[in-house]
């Protein structure tokens, strides 16, 4: 008699726990699809930009013409969706604006000028150990456990990186301003990402977008002012550079506005690896680069790491079997 009142006890105590695991599942499922839609996108600005670098748009003129035209995208979608700029100004997302103009340019800022003097796969292997950064940031500031999945998820993750960028080392010296550039970049993305987590889960999506687009596009406008902002020469260059400011713009910084509070740091500096695989892609399918297995193999591990992640993670939140209900009942 004791062990089914327990039983029927413990029912009634699971239920809500039940609807808390599924609640946290549906939330998290769509902020994964998003940060891996998003940051596959952002695999595809290596290539727009050497279009723009062609055309002789400097970084900071296409930094500046890509937020620009971003912003005004975010705005006028904001408008459309009734949401009160203004308001949402004075209730305190003048902050994620200030963290766009500070450190969201500064990140940005160091990777295209390390790209100047810097091997291209140096600069991607140096930024690519974010991951491992943030996760420590959490850890040490914010006092979040470190999981061993995360840890087994980045070292994979890393190995993946390496097998495809270190391959394209060309050898001799390195460039010392290129690594004065690229080393402060991903500890300057952890902390961004880090920032971003908290700050952004008080605004909708497009209004965090738009602030951090805002500050973004207040650096780099008065960069560009000091060394000279230059024009697209032709309309077929003015299209790319809207591509890149609607698509791999407006459209991922929403995504990004949308995931990264509701994964977290940590979890969304993994999934987020998967900009290196679209990258690698892009290279083969339309820049024709060769398919080594170096590449195959780091792609894969790379793909590996975020599934393991992803699916570890909704296997936290899996609902208690019966089993484990009259297990517990039983002793009791």
């Amino acid at each position: 008699m004791d062990r089914a009142v327990t039983a029927r006890r413990m029912a009634r105590d699971v239920r809500p726990l039940a609807m808390i695991r599924q609640t946290e599942t549906a939330r998290l499922w769509p902020a994964a699809a998003a940060a891996i839609g998003g940051s596959g996108m952002v695999g595809v600005m290596p290539l727009m930009a050497r279009v723009l670098y062609a055309d002789g748009l400097s970084a900071p003129s296409m930094l500046f013409w890509r937020y620009a035209l971003a912003l005004m995208a975010l705005v006028a979608g904001a408008k459309a969706m009734r949401i009160d700029l203004r308001a949402a100004w004075r209730g305190g997302a003048w902050r994620v604006f200030v963290l766009g103009a500070t450190l969201g340019a500064a990140q940005t800022l160091c990777f295209w000028e390390s790209l100047k003097t810097l091997e291209t796969s140096i600069a991607v292997l140096l930024f690519y150990t974010y991951p491992t950064i943030t996760l420590a940031l959490d850890r040490l500031f914010f006092n979040q456990p470190i999981r061993p999945l995360a840890v087994s998820c980045i070292a994979i993750i890393l190995l993946g990186a390496g097998l495809i960028t270190i391959p394209g080392l060309q050898g001799g010296t390195i460039d010392l301003r290129g690594l004065f550039w690229a080393i402060p970049s991903p500890l300057v993305y952890a902390f961004y990402l880090a920032i971003n987590s908290r700050l952004l889960r008080h605004y909708p999506p497009v209004v965090g977008a738009g602030c951090l687009f805002g500050g973004m596009a207040l650096t780099f406008g008065l960069i560009a002012g000091f060394a000279g902002l230059n024009l697209p020469s032709k309309p077929a260059i003015w299209t790319v550079l809207i591509f890149v400011a609607l698509g791999p713009g407006a459209l991922t910084m929403s995504l990004f506005a949308f995931s990264v509070p509701r994964l977290g740091a940590s979890s969304f500096a993994i999934l987020a690896n998967v900009e290196l695989v679209t990258v690698v892609l892009i290279g083969v399918l339309v820049l024709g680069e060769a398919m080594t297995p170096g590449r195959a193999i780091g792609a894969m591990l790379i793909v590996i790491g975020i599934l393991s992640y992803g699916l570890a993670r909704r296997a936290d939140y899996r609902l208690p079997n019966s089993r484990s209900m009259s297990e517990s009942a039983s002793v009791t």
